[in-house]
């Protein structure tokens, strides 16, 4: 098929806008490549959707990896790479015929390849290059070749470290990278049990299975990533924490990593912290137009201290820095410490915490209070003297920005204090606490009306397309909870008060809560409401 002629396939994707397909477009004219691998490699639209498109177009079966072989067919002795750089699978071979998986049957390319190399006639079946790709890594890949080479027994230590830094390791374990950042995944969990590996990748902080390589490579892939992270290899019967910092498909990504034992082998959570330079505003966390007015008028204050709080994931930093982006004016000096650095600001002087140095919070900020700042942020209050120094600095002129772990925003001064803090420059510092979750926000393209639960006026439930790769959703969405630290709740602030207390006084003062605001949202239909009761609790 002509390249040019036979591309109407790609008007048919739902969702897809003209911007996109004009810079795949474009992208394939630039590069020479097929159409529907520009498509892939700009992310615009997921394999699933590319597939179903061209098996429509091409009036061709769709096959998925069900329907693929469990042994390697050699269609005529066809050279692999020849087939897995132009997304073709053999599925099955006769005295005349050979039956071909592609991602792409506009593109002649394989199908003449196999036809040359075995005299045979080729039929064709549609596949999506994500299943192409996972069984050619099953069928003829690195993890083939290493399973059979390898032995339960890998010796010494420094032949473990010699097998995992061989180039099949190093590659499964960069695509296992690549695979990650191409599904905006925030974690990856490599858990081994008794006679399987398993994969998962939080996606919009739920768990998702990926495939996962034979049981066999293990060892070898723990080793891989614990050499990345300059983690002992030989040590398995203790927890190991480490970091690196790699560079996949041109995407620099900081890796924390966690290494524990289990009853199978080493268990490793990889948290993966892509470097971001793109401008997070206000407008770009989900705050109603009262909540980012509310924010706006603390932001606009000389000195004092704005907490926010909320567990691990619950997106705190990038709240932080929407409000960096508000107050980056030229006539104004900041100074942020994090741990690490996630989104580069322009005009943020930006230092990353590095411990092992004695680079710690409490000594950076203790230090930059002396380069003359305006604001300062501090990435996390971890332990009491951090928070000495930080409301020492609210006091003493300087806006301070800071997160905390707990759960509420009413639990935020409680925290404080129980860390050491006088509660007396709390009621002095102290103007405003912000608490945060994170929801899924429901897929545009898929959504449909629900029935509402007791207490919502209207609701909009998950459906699934290949728009979302059949979750439902879409990306996540922050919702918020304020408490204003004034009057009676500043008087509350004192040696051994409870979160409760402070809540009954933010409730008396109609303050909204978290619980208010996802509701707003259901409502609005950019949520459901399972998904604020999986976040939240049953409303």
């Amino acid at each position: 098929m002509d390249q040019q002629a036979d591309t109407g396939w790609i008007n048919t994707i739902a969702g897809l806008s003209e911007a996109d397909i004009s810079r795949a477009r474009r992208l394939s004219v630039e590069t020479g490549e097929r159409l529907a691998r520009s498509l892939k490699r700009l992310g615009a639209a997921s394999d699933i959707a590319i597939a179903n498109a061209l098996a429509a177009f091409s009036g061709l079966e769709r096959i998925g990896s069900s329907g693929f072989p469990a042994q390697p067919v050699t269609a005529g002795g066809i050279s692999t790479q020849f087939l897995q750089d132009s997304a073709a699978l053999p599925l099955s071979e006769d005295d005349d015929t050979i039956m071909l998986a592609v991602a792409d049957p506009t593109d002649p390319s394989p199908v003449e390849g196999v036809r040359l190399a075995s005299g045979k006639s080729v039929t064709l079946k549609v596949a999506a290059f994500a299943d192409i790709e996972e069984a050619h890594a099953r069928l003829y890949g690195a993890e083939k070749g290493l399973a059979e080479a390898i032995e339960d027994d890998f010796g010494d230590g420094e032949e473990l470290k010699d097998l995992a830094s061989e180039a099949p390791v190093v590659r499964l374990v960069n695509d296992l990278f690549a695979d990650a950042l191409k599904s905006r995944a925030s974690d990856i969990h490599v858990e081994p049990f008794r006679d399987r590996l398993r994969i998962r990748f939080r996606i919009d902080g739920v768990l998702h299975t990926r495939p996962s390589p034979k049981a066999a490579l293990t060892r070898l892939i723990t080793s891989r990533i614990k050499i990345l992270a300059s983690l002992d290899i030989a040590e398995r019967r203790r927890p190991q924490d480490g970091r690196a910092r790699v560079t996949i498909a041109g995407s620099a990504l900081d890796l924390r990593v966690a290494t524990a034992p289990t009853a199978h082998g080493e268990s490793v959570t990889i948290r993966l912290l892509e470097d971001r330079d793109t401008q997070v505003k206000l407008d770009d966390l989900g705050l109603s137009q009262a909540q980012r007015d509310h924010l706006t008028a603390h932001l606009s204050a000389p000195y004092g201290l704005i907490l926010v709080t909320g567990p691990t994931g619950s997106g705190k930093t990038t709240t932080l820095a929407g409000a960096l982006d508000q107050l980056n004016t030229s006539d104004r000096k900041l100074i942020s410490i994090e741990d690490p650095i996630e989104y580069q600001i322009e005009g943020v002087n930006q230092i990353a915490v590095n411990a092992p140095i004695g680079l710690t919070f409490a000594s950076v900020l203790r230090s930059i209070l002396r380069h003359d700042p305006d604001v300062i942020v501090v990435g996390e209050l971890r332990d009491g003297e951090t928070a000495e120094i930080a409301v020492n600095a609210a006091l003493t002129g300087h806006l301070v920005l800071a997160t905390v772990h707990t759960n509420t925003a009413s639990g935020a001064a409680p925290r404080l204090i129980d860390m050491g803090v006088d509660p007396a420059l709390l009621r002095s510092t102290l103007r405003l606490s912000v608490a945060q979750r994170l929801v899924r926000q429901l897929c545009p393209q898929c959504r449909e009306p629900a029935s509402p639960q007791a207490g919502l006026k209207t609701a909009w439930k998950a459906v699934g397309c290949d728009h979302c790769a059949q979750t439902g959703y879409l990306g996540r969405i922050g919702v918020f909870e304020f408490v204003d630290m004034k009057d009676e709740l500043s008087d509350a602030l004192k040696p051994g008060v409870a979160s409760s207390e402070i809540e009954k006084l933010a409730r008396r003062k109609k303050m909204a809560s978290i619980r208010d605001d996802a509701i707003e949202k259901i409502e609005a239909g950019i949520t459901s409401a399972e998904e604020v009761d999986r976040v939240l609790g049953v409303i």
